[in-house]
C-alpha cells in the first residue's frame, strides 16, 4: 500500500512538473514571437520615419509648382513629372496586391502605400567641372570636398559613387549656384572620368535659347549636382520573389498552423524615371506587416470659399479621408503635397503563429489599438497559390504590434507661399 501511494504521489508530481514545463515553454514561445513582432514593427517604423524626414531633401516638394524649377515637363518621363516630397495612395497596397492581402482584408484592413522623393543615398552636393555632350555628360570636380569625402567613405564600405549616381535616379543641377534648378535622368556613372551620364530624354534646357538652363557655350563649371530618388513603401507578399521567396516560404505543411500561407511584408523599393520599380533595390523593411496607414497635417487648404491658412489635421482613419488622397495625391492630377507640414504613420505587424483561439471583443476594421489579427480558417484565394486549408477550420488570432508616429517635413517649409 505504501509503495502504491508513493508511486501515485510521484506520478502526480511528475505530471505537474511536465505540465508546468509545457506551459512555460509555450509561454516562452508566445512571448518570443511577440517580441519578434515588436522588433519588426520598431525597425520598420524607424526606417520609414527616417525616410519621411528626408522628403524633398535636396529636391522639391512639388516639381510642377516649384518656382525654383526650370520646367520642360512636356518632355519629362512619368517619374520626373510626378517628383514630389510625399505622395500617399489611400488603400494603395491593397488595391495593387489584393490577392496577397486577403488576410488583412478579412480584418477590415486595407493598407496604404507611400512614395517619397528626396536625396537618400548621400547628403553631399557635388561640384561640376564641365558639362559636355549636349548636356549628357556631367564631369565632377576631382578635388572637391564632397568627392574626397565620398571616396574615403566608400573605401570603408559606405555607398560608392556608382551606387549613389545609379541609373534610373534623377539628377538635380543647381545652375550658377542658385535657382532655377534643372533636372535630368541618370543613365550611368563613368568611374574613369568621374562623370555622371545623363539620358538624352529629357534633354537639359539651355539658357541661351530659353529663360533658364545650362550654357551651351560655356563649361558650366561651378554648378552643383545631387542625386534624387523616389522610393515606394507598400505591403505585399514575397513568396514568388526570386531573392526573398525562400526566406518567406513556410516550412512544409506548417502554413495551416502558423498562418504563413498569406504572410505579407513591408517593403521599400526605388522607382525609376519611368515610374517603374527597380528590382535590385527592393528590400524587406518589416516582416509580417499587415497594415500601413497615414494621416496628414496641412496648411493653406483651398476650399470653395477661398484659402484657409490654418493648419488642419486629417487623422489616420479606415477608410482614409478624401482630403488625404487629394492633398497628398498625384501632382499631375492636382495634388498639393507642398502644403503638408507633418505625416502621421501607423504600422502594424503580427506574430508568426496564432496564440489566441477566440476574441470576444473583436470587431473587424474598428479603429482600435489593433491588438488581435484574425487568421481565417478558410482563405478564398489560397487555391491560386497552390495551397489548401481544410474547410471549416476554426478561426484563430495572432497578436499584433501597432506603432504610431508623427513626422515633421522640414523641407516643405520653403513652400509655404506656393
Amino acid at each position: 500500500m505504501e509503495l502504491i501511494m508513493a508511486m501515485a504521489a510521484g506520478l502526480t508530481v511528475a505530471t505537474a512538473a511536465m505540465l508546468l514545463a509545457r506551459n512555460t515553454s509555450r509561454f516562452f514561445q508566445y512571448e518570443a514571437r511577440f517580441s519578434s513582432a515588436h522588433i519588426s514593427a520598431m525597425l520598420g517604423m524607424q526606417r520609414l520615419t527616417a525616410d519621411i524626414q528626408r522628403a524633398a531633401f535636396l529636391s522639391t516638394p512639388n516639381i510642377r509648382e516649384d518656382p525654383m524649377t526650370c520646367r520642360s515637363s512636356s518632355t519629362w518621363p512619368p517619374g520626373l513629372q510626378q517628383l514630389a516630397g510625399i505622395r500617399i495612395i489611400p488603400n494603395g497596397s491593397y488595391n495593387e496586391h489584393t490577392a496577397d492581402l486577403a488576410q488583412s482584408a478579412a480584418n477590415g484592413l486595407q493598407p496604404d502605400s507611400l512614395i517619397i522623393g528626396g536625396a537618400f543615398g548621400t547628403n553631399e552636393q557635388f561640384d561640376v567641372q564641365t558639362i559636355t555632350g549636349n548636356g549628357t555628360n556631367v564631369q565632377l570636380q576631382l578635388v572637391s570636398g564632397a568627392m574626397k569625402r565620398t571616396e574615403m567613405r566608400a573605401s570603408t564600405g559606405s555607398a560608392s559613387l556608382p551606387s549613389i549616381f545609379a541609373p534610373g535616379r534623377i539628377l538635380r543641377i543647381v545652375t550658377d549656384g542658385q535657382p532655377p534648378y534643372v533636372y535630368g535622368v541618370i543613365a550611368g556613372y563613368d568611374a574613369a572620368t568621374r562623370s555622371v551620364l545623363l539620358g538624352s530624354t529629357p534633354a537639359l534646357p539651355f539658357k541661351d535659347v530659353g529663360p533658364c538652363g545650362i550654357s551651351s557655350s560655356g563649361t558650366n563649371s561651378g554648378f552643383i549636382v545631387s542625386p534624387v530618388a523616389r522610393v515606394l513603401y507598400d505591403i505585399r507578399s514575397l513568396r514568388s520573389h526570386p531573392t526573398y521567396g525562400l526566406l518567406v516560404e513556410p516550412p512544409q505543411n506548417s502554413e495551416q498552423m502558423t498562418g504563413d500561407l498569406l504572410r505579407t511584408e513591408l517593403i521599400r523599393v526605388e522607382l525609376d524615371a519611368n515610374d517603374e520599380e527597380i528590382p535590385s533595390t527592393l528590400e524587406v523593411v518589416s516582416e509580417y506587416a499587415v497594415d500601413l496607414k497615414f494621416g496628414i497635417s496641412t496648411a493653406a487648404i483651398v476650399t470653395a470659399t477661398g484659402v484657409n491658412p490654418e493648419v488642419q489635421r486629417f487623422p489616420i482613419q479606415t477608410p482614409a479621408l478624401a482630403n488625404i488622397g487629394t492633398v497628398a495625391g498625384d501632382i499631375t492630377s492636382g495634388g498639393t503635397p507642398q502644403r503638408i507640414r507633418s505625416v502621421q504613420v501607423r504600422l502594424s505587424t503580427r506574430t508568426r503563429a496564432p496564440d489566441r483561439d477566440s476574441e470576444r471583443s473583436y470587431t473587424a476594421g474598428a479603429e482600435t489599438r489593433h491588438l488581435r489579427f484574425l487568421i481565417p480558417g478558410v482563405v478564398p484565394s489560397v487555391a491560386a497559390l497552390g495551397d489548401t486549408v481544410p474547410a471549416g477550420a476554426p478561426a484563430v488570432y495572432a497578436r499584433m504590434r501597432t506603432l504610431q508616429a508623427e513626422v515633421a517635413l522640414p523641407n516643405n517649409e520653403r513652400a509655404q507661399q506656393w
